[in-house]
């Protein structure tokens, strides 16, 4: 063909099959092109030997959590960040805090991360919700989401303050969560509090068959005496914590049961025969010692330590928490064969806890 016939041939030949008849040298033919590698979705993992966790919660004001970029704590294998509630009797789901970059960070570190998910701890709420079917489905695709879109391991169930009667209901709802996460490899624990006769914070738990739709049960052995407890006390004797266990077992097989236990105590006032209490920190508690001249006393029967003091003509009494007693309480994990162990909350301990745990559990 004549050289000067080319171009027009190329432009007849376009014009029918809408295509060039030459490519620019290193262009790339058609289903040819360099795609972005597809990533995987993350697949969620167990944990490996015993339950060590820790809830990461930030009270008001604190600032945002970097526990899943810090150094590993020593005994320390699962993280629950407190970022979901359910917010209504419709199931939809608040998130607080969260971050995306919060698990990939953890698990660089070594730690699974189950996200706790409260039910806001509101009663009336609550039985609205477990009573509206079309809620509590909503409820249970929004976990699953969550779960899938921040990377998570597992869900952690706080729901408390919850009416006895709706007792059948909640168990029946944490089936419903349970089940699809489950299925698609995330582990589900559930928090209960020691056995007692109160309505709302104990008797709403149907403990066995709780047990039996989770892979986890997290005993919330603290508490004893609460901040609204018409008399001071500890918030977890030792005595206390092994009968909560004793009265569990009698419910949850021990391989599900992990011990929860408080990294807080209370600085009790008591003024004109009333008493009222504020959260007392490990650190705060050492401070109040050395800056009142304090030599606390070792109450054996409680297993923890106790002092007091006076200011301004009024007394404060404080049945402390710290390592020896944290140490005791972890001694039941071994004898009774639990599952493992939990601590409220992170930030609320002195750092020689961790490595304390560490060498109790070896």
């Amino acid at each position: 063909m004549n050289k000067r016939w080319i171009p027009v041939f190329c432009l007849c030949l376009m014009a029918l099959t809408g295509t060039a008849c030459a490519r620019t040298p290193g262009s790339i033919g058609p289903g040819k092109e360099k795609q972005p590698p597809v990533q995987e979705p993350y697949r969620p993992q167990k944990v490996e030997g015993p339950v060590g966790l820790v809830w990461d919660w930030q009270a008001p004001g604190e600032n945002a959590s970097r526990l899943s970029r810090e150094k590993k704590l020593p005994g320390i294998n699962v993280l629950s960040p407190s970022w979901f509630v359910i917010g209504d009797t419709e199931g939809n789901i608040q998130v607080k805090h969260a971050s995306l970059d919060y698990a990939p960070q953890a698990h660089a570190q070594g730690y699974k991360v189950w996200a706790l998910i409260t039910n806001g701890f509101d009663p009336d709420r609550t039985h609205g919700l477990l009573d509206n079917p079309a809620g509590r489905k909503n409820a249970v695709e929004g976990i699953l989401s969550l779960a899938k879109q921040y990377q998570l391991d597992g869900i952690n169930l706080d729901f408390e303050n919850i009416r006895a009667e709706d007792s059948d209901r909640l168990t029946e709802f944490v089936g419903e969560i349970a089940g699809p996460l489950q299925q698609e490899g995330y582990t589900v624990s559930i928090d209960v509090t020691v056995p007692s006769d109160n309505s709302n914070w104990s008797r709403c738990y149907d403990r066995k068959a709780l047990a039996g739709k989770v892979d986890y049960v997290m005993l919330m052995a603290y508490d004893e005496h609460s901040r609204l407890s018409p008399r001071a006390g500890s918030v977890a004797s030792l005595p206390w914590v092994e009968k909560g266990i004793r009265n569990t077992l009698q419910e949850v097989p021990a391989e599900k049961l992990v011990l929860g236990m408080p990294l807080y105590m209370r600085d009790w006032k008591e003024e004109e025969g009333k008493v009222s209490a504020k959260t007392l920190s490990m650190e705060g508690a050492r401070k109040l010692i050395a800056e009142k001249g304090i030599v606390p006393a070792w109450r054996s029967e409680e297993g923890q330590y106790y002092f007091e003091y006076r200011e301004q003509g009024v007394l404060h009494r404080v049945w402390q928490e710290e390592s020896r007693s944290l140490a005791l309480k972890n001694a039941l994990i071994s004898r009774y064969d639990l599952a493992g162990s939990a601590y409220w909350r992170k930030g609320l301990e002195e750092p020689d806890v961790w490595s304390t745990m560490e060498k109790w559990k070896k």
